[in-house]
């Protein structure tokens, strides 16, 4: 067997477009579309009118806790302690029975009446009579009616800031012109690395989104919202029926052009527990419900079966090059598919990286394209799982 130097016009055109393929198609990136540093920076540079402007208003942080008792001891206590001179009240809806959660929270309370704090704690509770809406938007609706302050943080039980400005990084996007803040979350160390990646990966496609205006959802539970405009356009209505998506109803619903902010500062994020196996595939076959309720859901989706589409075809078009190269004994061909391969695995890892630890996660390198790979079968997956589940699993009404 001896591989042959040609030098055919076949072998020059078809070496020239796989390293062509291998290049471009590297940068169709959800990676490079948006970028954090960027981003902060043309904030940074946008001048700020004396309408804009304004002082950091009082907050209301809205907790709605199901069953929740270790993550209220565990995760209240970074909210509580935020440094947020305006003040700041946490209503907490609890449903009636959960004893344990309402102990807890009482001590909390206790403990807040003998220190001096920016924050003050409010308990009330959802009657267990409550039928045929979502008991968790049904929570939520109730802490918003509770709240005296027009501005109102959502977050979860599960989440806690990574620092204790959080609020206040959050509410400088309060101006007069805003009534809805998109922020940033990630998932604690001890999530697996995939899952804290491709948590992201879908971030970076939900927060260029919001950059441009026109939000479609929220992987995290860190927005902000003014209670007139919930109020006014009747909170989750539309949507009641359906068990989850409160995140991703509020910011789809209450985007509009020119009147959200996403804030991506450090400062500003917040790190949800780890989820179990279990709780993460929910999360991805409920979303398949959910989406379906959504606007905008297939203009959000056609940028990703882009990025999958480009990402598998140069990847088959530089393997059948190795192939081909290696049966017809062709080493220019052959070499140049190889290089190509070489050349958007190195550029794909490389915005991958970049991407990851802009946002503090420190993923595999050598994870970065296999886990790029792996999205669009393990989205398959979901799929079919959704297609086989008893749909009435996902709304309220059973009949």
């Amino acid at each position: 067997m001896t591989f042959t130097i040609s030098i055919d016009n076949f072998t020059i055109i078809s070496s020239a477009v796989l390293l062509v393929v291998a290049v471009v198609s590297s940068f169709i990136s959800p990676y490079l579309r948006f970028r954090k540093s960027k981003w902060e920076k043309d904030r940074e540079r946008m001048p700020e009118t004396e309408e804009e402007a304004t002082s950091l208003p009082p907050l209301s942080v809205i907790l709605a806790p199901h069953d929740e008792p270790d993550a209220i001891s565990r995760n209240l206590p970074a909210i509580m302690s935020q440094k947020y001179p305006a003040g700041f009240q946490i209503i907490v809806v609890v449903e009636e029975g959960e004893g344990e959660t309402a102990d807890i929270l009482k001590r909390f309370q206790h403990q807040l009446d003998k220190e001096p704090s920016d924050c003050s704690l409010y308990i009330t509770y959802i009657p267990q009579s409550s039928r045929y809406v979502s008991r968790k938007k049904l929570a939520m609706t109730l802490g918003v009616k509770a709240a005296k302050t027009e501005w109102l943080v959502m977050t979860e039980p599960t989440s806690k800031p990574a620092s204790d400005t959080w609020l206040q990084t959050m509410a400088e996007n309060c101006t007069n012109s805003t009534q809805l803040v998109v922020g940033y979350g990630g998932y604690e160390d001890e999530a697996s690395a995939f899952k804290r990646f491709e948590r992201l990966n879908s971030a970076y496609y939900l927060m260029r989104e919001a950059a441009q205006g026109n939000a479609y959802a929220s992987l995290a539970p860190n927005i902000m919202i003014r209670k007139s405009v919930f109020m006014k356009q009747n909170g989750f209505l539309g949507n009641l029926n359906l068990i989850h998506g409160e995140y991703d109803f509020l910011v789809n619903k209450y985007s509009e052009e020119g009147k959200v902010a996403l804030e991506t500062r450090d400062a500003a994020w917040i790190l949800d527990d780890a989820p179990d196996h279990s709780v993460w595939m929910a999360g991805h076959i409920f979303y398949r419900e959910t989406r379906k309720w959504l606007e905008r859901s297939f203009v959000h989706r056609v940028w990703f079966n882009i990025d999958q589409t480009a990402l598998h075809l140069s990847f088959l078009l530089l393997l059948m090059g190795i192939v081909w190269g290696a049966v017809t004994l062709n080493v220019v061909l052959l070499a140049a598919a190889v290089l190509g391969l070489i050349l958007s695995i190195v550029l794909r890892t490389v915005f991958g990286s970049k991407a990851m630890s802009a946002f503090g996660e420190h993923v595999p390198a050598l994870f970065i394209c296999p886990y790029r790979l792996s999205l669009v079968w393990r989205n398959l997956f979901y799929g079919m799982r959704y297609k086989a589940a008893d749909k009435l699993d996902f709304t309220t009404h059973k009949q």
